[in-house]
């Protein structure tokens, strides 16, 4: 028989005045955790506790210290209470399709200071079987929760690897025809400056945020499906003269 682990280690410390106290007491339940400065480092040595319980009265009392703090953990246990009999003395919460990644997406939420969250886990067996071993990466910020493990790698690797750069097969691919790169936009922005510019602005003064933002409004703002159209047009008869050609070199 083999046994599967799944050790895993968040990344960074997170900081003990970021977190409500119902946020630290359910995270330490799905968690090892260790005082690290004025945080805690949270980590798992075989797997993350997918269906972690507490008792009802902790529970409780740290939803009532957190105060009006939204946060996913929060909305997890007030529907669980809003569930349980009056004799239930543990509550129960099971993350294994919901998942607790939201739980730090929260913090990071609201807090400048923290931009994101990681977390790697490294999947291993006691046998040396074949689905025994890999990992996986997440990465958490206020707008996204991504995740990229070894299996979905090696895909992408021998997609590559079977069909060039683009990594499907023909039929399937896409093709970018126009890329705004920031440095271009720089580059422009220096060349116009004196013409474009009002009195008193200093070239120094355009940012590099000014540049992202900038580019973004003007991603934005632009329709290219006429474009893409007609690239579209062009390439399918592309496609038809080189059948054409290819069928008049086989006879």
């Amino acid at each position: 028989m083999a046994d599967y682990f799944c050790s895993t280690v968040v990344q960074p410390t997170i900081p003990l005045s970021a977190m409500t106290p119902l946020e630290r007491l359910i995270l330490s339940g799905i968690f090892s955790s260790e005082v690290d400065g004025g945080g805690l480092y949270f980590y798992a040595e075989q797997g993350a506790n997918d269906m972690p319980a507490y008792p009802v009265d902790e529970v409780r009392a740290a939803l009532a210290l957190s105060g009006d703090v939204e946060s996913a953990a929060a909305n997890a246990v007030r529907a669980e209470l809003a569930e349980l009999g009056e004799d239930d003395a543990y509550l129960q919460l099971d993350l294994s399709v919901s998942g607790w990644e939201v739980f730090f997406q929260s913090i990071v939420r609201r807090t400048p200071a923290l931009p994101y969250v990681s977390i790697v886990s490294a999947w291993t067996c006691t046998k040396m079987r074949p689905d025994g071993f890999g990992g996986m990466a997440v990465l958490i910020t206020a707008d996204d929760i991504m995740a990229r493990s070894t299996e979905s790698m090696l895909d992408e690797m021998l997609g590559i690897a079977e069909y060039g750069p683009l990594g499907v097969e023909p039929g399937l691919g896409s093709h970018v025809l126009l890329r705004l790169c920031e440095e271009h936009v720089r580059a422009t922005v220096e060349v116009v400056f004196e013409t474009e510019a009002p009195d008193g602005l200093q070239i120094a003064d355009v940012s590099n945020a000014d540049i992202r933002q900038a580019s973004l409004d003007v991603k934005a703002a632009s329709d290219l499906s006429h474009e893409e159209g007609e690239a579209a047009s062009k390439a399918a008869t592309r496609a038809i003269s080189l059948a054409a050609k290819r069928n008049l070199a086989a006879r």
